[in-house]
């Protein structure tokens, strides 16, 4: 059941359910995906290498790391999920600008991004890829956007 009772008119009716479904996407189920993202971020990047030439930012200081840049976008009813984490310039890299996490997920030489000394942290270490994983083999984006639209009245079961 929506949330209006009544309706005159059907377009009415789909421009409401349109907006309550996106708004769900944006707010809702983004939510959900950064959630599994950052577990990745904490399972897949940092548990299995820890940096010898710098210093990680820190959650919420503009890392790999920091739910800021896991930014969200609807168009049509579909959300699209980018992790826009800038490199760092203090580190004086011969990468700029965001592409960190392609570069984190892809390891070295993939997508013309490179990390500027070698080690093991050049593997690929797929945080991305394993969200991506999570996302299709459970529920848990589409219990995040049933929970979003009970939240805004309407009956999903």
């Amino acid at each position: 059941m929506s949330k209006k009772n009544e309706y005159d008119d059907i377009d009415m009716l789909l421009n409401d359910i349109r907006s309550d479904i996106e708004d769900t996407l944006i707010n809702d189920v983004l939510d959900e995906v950064k959630d599994i993202e950052l577990k990745y971020v904490e399972e897949d990047v940092f548990s299995v290498y820890s940096p010898k030439v710098y210093e990680r930012r820190g959650r919420g200081t503009g890392g790999i790391d920091d739910p800021n840049n896991i930014v969200g976008t609807v168009n049509n009813m579909q959300l699209e999920v980018d992790n826009i984490t800038r490199f760092n310039d203090g580190y004086f890299s011969s990468n700029h600008g965001v592409g960190l996490a392609d570069l984190i997920n892809d390891g070295d030489s993939r997508d013309g991004y490179y990390y500027d000394y070698p080690g093991s942290f050049n593997k690929p270490r797929p945080f991305l890829d394993n969200t991506i994983d999570e996302i299709e083999k459970t529920d848990s984006v589409e219990n995040a956007l049933a929970n979003g639209l009970m939240k805004r009245k309407y009956d999903v079961t």
